[in-house]
This record gives C-alpha cells, sequence and structure tokens, in this order.
C-alpha cells in the first residue's frame, strides 16, 4: 500500500526492486536504496507513529525515504531534514490514506509534543544547521518531528492541491540527484504563487517555536466572543495565522482565523450564545505551545 500511495502521490519509484531484509545486530531500520535493513525485533516491537498496528510507521518511514533521501537527497547535512523531516510526514500523510484523519491527528499531536519538550532544553537549535560544528547534532527530533509539522504547516498554507503540486514538481526536478532547501521552497513558490521566504526562516532558519497565552470572555450584551492573545516565547513575535474553534450550546464547532503578526492582538467574533467552549487550533494545523483559558 504504501509503495502505491508514494507512486501515486509523489512519483515514480527511481530502482527496479524493492527489498525489506530483517537482520540481526541492531534495532530501527535503514532505508538502503531498494534494500531496506530491518532490526530483527523492530518490525514487531515498533508500535509506528500513533498507531496500534506493529511495525506500519517504521515501515512506511523507511519506504518514504526510497524517494526523500535516496532518489532525492540533500546536498549537505545542513538540511538533512529533506529526508527524516519529509520521511516523518510522509508516513503520517500515508497513514491518513490508510486509517483515517483520527490516527493521522494523533501523530502530529505526539510529534508537537516531542518538538515542544526538545525546545525546553535547547531553546536555539534550528532545523537547516548552517553547518554544525558537533556532528553528533545533525539529526535530532527536531529534523524529524519538526521538519514533519514544517511540511504539513506549508500544506495548510498552499492548499491541498498546490502542495501536491509543488511535491511532485520538486521530486521531478531533482529525481536521482542532490537538493537544497533553497530549491525545495523555489519549486513549493512556483506551484503556489506565493513568496515562502518569510514561512521557510521562520520556521527553519529560526529556533524555538511560539509560545501563544490567551483568555476569552462573552460578552452577553454585545453577543460576541472577546478573545486576547500574547506571543510569549523570547525573541521576535512570529508571523501566526491561529485558527479559533468556538462551540456554541446546540451547535457544531465554528472555525474563525486570526492573523497575529505582532506580541499581541485583540479579537472579537459574533456568538448568539455563551460557549460552551473556546479553543485554539482546533484541527491539529499549527506548531505551537497554546494556552487558553476563560477570564
Amino acid at each position: 500500500q504504501a509503495m502505491e500511495f508514494f507512486s501515486e502521490q509523489i512519483g515514480p519509484y527511481s530502482y527496479e526492486k524493492l527489498a525489506n531484509v530483517e537482520a540481526a545486530g541492531f534495532g530501527g531500520g535503514t532505508e538502503h536504496a531498494s534494500a531496506i535493513f530491518y532490526g530483527e525485533n523492530s518490525i514487531l516491537t515498533n508500535p509506528g507513529t500513533g498507531l496500534i498496528r506493529p511495525g506500519t510507521g517504521l515501515i512506511a518511514h523507511e519506504i518514504a525515504h526510497q524517494w526523500f533521501g535516496n532518489s532525492v537527497t540533500e546536498k549537505d547535512w545542513d538540511d538533512v531534514w529533506l529526508s527524516e523531516g519529509f520521511a516523518t510526514y510522509f508516513t503520517l500523510l500515508f497513514i491518513e490514506h490508510a486509517y483515517g484523519r483520527d490516527e493521522f491527528v494523533a501523530g502530529l499531536r505526539d510529534s508537537r509534543k516531542t518538538v515542544l519538550d526538545f525546545y525546553l532544553k535547547t531553546p536555539d537549535y534550528r532545523v537547516v544547521h548552517q553547518n554544525l560544528t558537533d556532528m553528533a547534532q545533525v539529526t535530532s527530533a527536531m529534523t524529524y518531528q519538526k521538519g514533519s509539522w514544517v511540511l504539513h504547516m506549508l500544506r495548510q498554507t498552499m492548499g491541498d492541491d498546490r502542495f501536491w503540486a509543488g511535491i511532485r514538481e520538486y521530486y521531478s526536478r531533482w529525481q536521482d540527484s542532490n537538493a537544497s532547501t533553497t530549491d525545495f521552497r523555489l519549486a513549493m513558490e512556483h506551484a503556489s504563487g506565493l513568496d515562502l521566504t518569510g514561512f521557510f526562516q521562520q520556521w527553519l532558519y529560526r529556533g524555538g517555536v511560539p509560545r501563544v497565552d490567551g483568555t476569552w470572555q462573552w460578552d452577553a450584551t454585545a453577543k460576541q466572543v472577546i478573545l486576547e492573545l500574547r506571543q510569549a516565547q523570547p525573541g521576535e513575535p512570529f508571523r501566526l495565522s491561529v485558527e479559533i474553534g468556538i462551540t456554541e450550546p446546540g451547535a457544531r464547532l465554528r472555525v474563525e482565523r486570526v492573523d497575529l503578526s505582532g506580541q499581541s492582538g485583540r479579537f472579537s467574533f459574533p456568538a448568539a450564545q455563551e460557549p460552551t467552549a473556546v479553543e485554539l487550533d482546533p484541527n491539529t494545523r499549527l506548531l505551537v505551545d497554546g494556552h487558553l483559558i476563560r477570564r
């Protein structure tokens, strides 16, 4: 299934065959081109990302590497997210395709927690390294999990159709060759018609993640929800598009979108009744450490 999904969504497989080899002496998997090696116990013990099905996440991850990491290989170790971040996100995309959105979202939330926990200890780590002196830091949770989240947010920014068009253009241009983060950005800009320089700068070349603290209240006289948000992370504010979920009694979740490009912002939304819930990022679209309470 994974081979078919990646071939249809990304482009043709580059090799004559794919062998999956169980081997002794190591754990996890290694994505040799056309021949993936797995630790002898890894298939049964590795649960994958957010899955109960043993081995699914590991196998899909290593198969995704046949496209990203093997066929399209990063030009420099500084751009290793083009391999590991891609394989991590495309594993989740396959999970979404095969098992549904709930398991996809569970994987995203697990990844987001990993990123937030990492940045508590290493707040300045950047996904695109720019000539690390300590090569032990080349791969980390950030190249895997934050790299994956960058692709997820890019998909939201571009829209599904343009995102997939960009992925196919990038793969077609650099298949069986070497690419950089700039090469990837230019392909996605061509597919979307957007200037993505700022997006790439804040998510890949800057360390940390945004922390958004907020409060909300219902103004019964004006029939409005009043929302106040503040970016609390160190440094300059991120440019964010934040979704707000509002649920009124007897009504379905309604999603509003606000742009938070400064340190703080105050927003209002119509609400005929007092909401039962107001939440940040209800559809799991943004890599943010978000906290929203009622005032």
